[in-house]
């Protein structure tokens, strides 16, 4: 009995292995060769050149067909950022083709193609048009709400959609127009596609005509929000799986999923988010994979911090306020699975996988 348990627990662990280093990422042998030490613009650049090379877009019509590969759901219905509840229950869904976009009149009527950088800010001109990392499948009425306002924090909205999604008046500091708020649960996602678009089109956005870009790249405050965006909600499974089927239709990838710490090797981090220093804030957490406990160490931080124990798909499952530097998860009724461990303080932004397994 106990040598079967033993191999049971090998065997979960080395799914965890194969989960963690080839289901997530499936990044082709040598894709990113080149880059390893580079940061900053050299860094961008070189993405860029890797992104760029061998690129074969779909046509805008082609979409349609795309997004029974990119964007299904586990349940074959089409995964919908601006109508989906992740961990929860959608208010309505829509079926491949069944559901396609036609005419609209009110929420859940149909699913359309939508620009999360808007077609009109850089005049429906080619290959962003139809680039999959860009366009998505969702609801029409939503899309049509949305427009060609700009993402960003609602101060007050004034309009919600079933979700939860908003538009309204901005919350951003630097930007004082109409904005358009997902979800929590999906704002890293659509930050993560506006740094792709900020790299892979860096030379064609200086025609582009939209706050969120400046020059060759993204605005003060845009890149601002992003990076807050892309902290509070790490990346998925939904967008692992999103970013190999879209590499296998159109010979590119997403590198800010396969590779989120490129973010702040580019871009830095978001003033509410302070940059981690290792000799002032280190964290440590065990066992990894855990069973029944999980034991976290802040070492030398002071004060209050905020620990959560989040899911891949970004819902939180455990959180802490806590004032000391040594405590414990109970992950005695938690699924086995593969969840991030996320630390916030004064001192900084902690963020790192960790799995469960029984």
């Amino acid at each position: 009995m106990k040598k079967f348990y033993f191999m049971k627990r090998i065997t979960l662990l080395f799914l965890f292995l194969f989960a963690s280093g080839i289901l997530f990422s499936q990044i082709p042998p040598g894709y990113y060769n080149g880059t390893a030490g580079l940061t900053g613009i050299t860094l961008k650049n070189k993405l860029h050149d890797i992104i760029s090379a061998g690129y074969s877009g779909v046509s805008y019509t082609g979409l349609w067909t795309s997004y029974s590969s990119t964007d299904a759901r586990v349940d074959g219905k089409v995964w919908d950022m601006y109508s989906d509840i992740p961990g929860g229950t959608a208010p309505y869904t829509f079926t491949f083709g069944t559901n396609q976009c036609g005419t609209y009149n009110s929420e859940a009527d149909c699913y359309n193609r939508e620009h999360c950088v808007p077609q009109s800010w850089f005049s429906g001109a080619s290959p962003m048009y139809s680039d999959l990392y860009n366009v998505l499948p969702t609801d029409g009425y939503v899309n049509n709400k949305r427009s060609n306002f700009c993402y960003g924090d609602v101060a007050t909205a004034s309009w919600i959609s079933m979700n939860g999604s908003k538009l309204g008046s901005s919350a951003v500091p630097g930007y004082a127009l109409t904005v358009f708020e997902p979800i929590d649960s999906f704002k890293g996602d659509f930050a993560r596609i506006y740094f792709y678009m900020a790299t892979r089109y860096k030379d064609e956005i200086p025609t582009w005509t939209a706050d969120p870009f400046s020059g060759s790249d993204l605005s003060t405050w845009a890149k601002e929000l992003f990076l807050e965006w892309n902290s509070i909600d790490p990346v998925s499974a939904k967008e692992m799986a999103r970013n190999n089927s879209v590499y296998a239709i159109q010979n590119n990838r997403n590198p800010y999923v396969d590779h989120p710490e490129w973010i702040h090797d580019i871009w830095g981090y978001a003033t509410s988010v302070k940059k981690l220093v290792n000799d002032n804030f280190k964290v440590n957490f065990y066992p990894n994979p855990a069973q029944n406990e999980l034991n976290v160490d802040l070492g030398n931080a002071v004060g209050t911090s905020k620990v959560s124990l989040l899911q891949i798909e970004g819902k939180t499952i455990i959180s802490k306020i806590v004032n000391e530097s040594k405590f414990n998860f109970d992950i005695s009724n938690i699924p086995n699975g593969i969840y991030f461990i996320t630390v916030q303080n004064d001192l900084g932004f902690f963020q790192k996988k960790v799995a469960i397994v029984k």
